[in-house]
């Protein structure tokens, strides 16, 4: 296994080869081999497929390219951006003031410049606006731009959060990031270059990266080649929002019954901001290091949740939106787990596509893609991350024991896991707008490599449920009361009524 770097002859790439010499520089694909790693430094020559896996895709590298075309996708992907318009093509080294899709212009205050690479921020360089008037050229990292922590401040935070979600929009592994922060106090994608120019320290954080991530995929690569997955544990955990109904179907607050904090509790969204009503309860069960264990510490968590919500009058609703301009969502959690770019494409294919396909298409397609995107992940504090992309799938016992299994059989395998349908932006519009339809010929594809995992033989009894939904067309019902389909302390005559469902596709949680 060789790793080699696709250039144009640009002048960077030379000086990260000169760097890292475990790299091979290369003008064209002829020499990489099947089982290399291909990196793709800006150039568009030859195909994909003749390496083992590629950093910055061809069609990514074409998604960044044209300025007009990169903004339109990162607006499809709900990124906060400059307004498109016929001179955009030309990329600026400095924005002055943006104007916004509303046709208001707004001044840049803040500039960030942030290099990633496997969609790791590397490092975070400020400047004021002040700082740049009397200089024209910053298309790289100059002394105007200085280095900060990335907790120096909420911009801060904003601002490398934004850089990720936009370097994945485009489906790109490593790149330049440009943010800015306007005088209305927003934070702006103002550009992404797949090319960043390398010299001084951006050069340093960029040789160090590229060595570190040869030395993780080469020992794992040796590890899924002996044992054919994943040989080392890890936990998963989970959070899920779900939110309260009167009989007359008017949303009941969440904090009426529950605290803030705790294995039960209420989202930090408040009503208006006001800090004292939250309508959005949570559980957040104890993490496990098998799938089974993490569903038992879920009910557990479900029942504890019933004896604080005592009204049996109250309904427990989930999904993506119950009520207009609430949207909820489940996410899955990792720790001991090394975080990747590659990691990332395959929850969102493995994951989030299969989950979406079952979702309620309406509800589904107003959270995202401000709520739910592709690649929806956030790093926590205690060295893990959360995936965030699907809804909240508490609908159903069935369906949440389908998503936590298949959630753990993707981070098995997901070095085997290889599809690459979301760096195009026609298959983007066709998730963010729950075109099943469409999707149905590509689930199929993404099923069977799921079919063809060591893993899945011991999972196919948990999982049949999604297929089963999706060939079907059956969206998953999250207008029912999903106590109902959990048996949580329900009046007697509601438990009656549900107790010969269980153990199949539950008509109660699917439409």
């Amino acid at each position: 296994m060789g790793y080699v770097l696709l250039h144009s002859g640009q002048v960077s790439a030379k000086r990260l080869l000169r760097r890292v010499k475990e790299c091979i520089g290369v003008e064209s694909v002829n020499p990489v081999a099947s089982q290399d790693v291909m990196i793709r430094w800006g150039s568009l020559a030859g195909d994909d497929s003749v390496a083992a896996w590629t950093l910055n895709s061809r069609q990514a590298i074409e998604n960044s390219i044209g300025r007009t075309r990169m903004l339109r996708i990162l607006k499809q992907n709900g990124v906060y951006s400059p307004a498109i318009s016929s001179n955009h093509e030309k990329r600026p080294d400095v924005v002055r003031e943006v104007m916004l899709d509303s046709g208001k212009r707004v001044r840049v205050v803040r500039y960030y410049r942030i290099p990633i690479f496997d969609l790791h921020p590397l490092g975070l360089f400020r400047a004021d606006s002040k700082s740049l008037w009397l200089d024209g050229h910053v298309s790289h990292v100059q002394n105007k731009f200085r280095e900060v922590p990335f907790d120096e401040d909420v911009y801060a935070e904003r601002a490398v959060r934004l850089a990720l979600r936009s370097l994945h929009a485009l489906g790109l592994d490593f790149g330049m990031v440009s943010i800015g922060i306007t005088s209305a106090d927003r934070t702006i994608c103002l550009d992404v270059t797949a090319t960043p120019r390398l010299q001084g320290r951006i050069l340093d954080l960029f040789e160090d990266a590229l060595e570190a991530f040869i030395t993780r995929d080469r020992a794992e690569e040796r590890e899924f080649h002996l044992h054919g997955r994943n040989p080392h544990p890890f936990l998963i955990g989970t959070d899920l929002e779900f939110m309260l109904r009167s009989p007359r179907g008017k949303m009941v607050l969440a904090s009426k019954y529950l605290p803030r904090k705790g294995i039960v509790g209420c989202d930090d969204r408040s009503l208006n901001l006001d800090g004292e009503r939250f309508p959005l309860a949570e559980i957040r069960p104890n993490p496990a290091r098998s799938p089974g264990e993490l569903m038992t510490n879920i009910r557990r968590t479900l029942e504890e949740a019933a004896g604080l919500i005592k009204a049996k009058h109250v309904q427990w609703v989930a999904g993506s939106m119950p009520f207009p301009r609430f949207p909820i969502g489940g996410h899955v959690h990792f720790s001991d787990l090394s975080f990747s770019s590659r990691l990332v494409k395959a929850l969102d294919h493995y994951v989030g596509f299969p989950i979406m396909m079952i979702e309620a298409s309406q509800t589904a397609a107003k959270r995202r893609p401000k709520y739910g995107f592709l690649g929806d992940v956030r790093f926590k504090d205690h060295g893990g991350f959360e995936y965030r992309t699907p809804g909240s799938w508490l609908v159903s016992p069935e369906i949440a024991e389908a998503v936590v299994f298949l959630s753990y059989l993707v981070v098995m395998h997901h070095r085997s896991l290889d599809a690459d349908l979301f760096s195009k932006p026609s298959m983007q519009r066709q998730f963010y707008s729950g075109n099943k339809a469409e999707l149905l010929p590509y689930f199929e594809r993404v099923w069977q490599q799921i079919e063809a995992t060591s893993t899945y033989a011991q999972c196919k009894n948990s999982l049949m449920i999604i297929p089963s939904m999706v060939r079907q067309g059956i969206d998953w019902d999250e207008s029912s009361d999903f106590r109902q389909t959990w048996n949580l302390q329900q009046p007697v005559l509601q438990r009656s009524v549900n107790s010969g469902i269980r153990g199949r596709v539950n008509q109660q949680a699917v439409r």
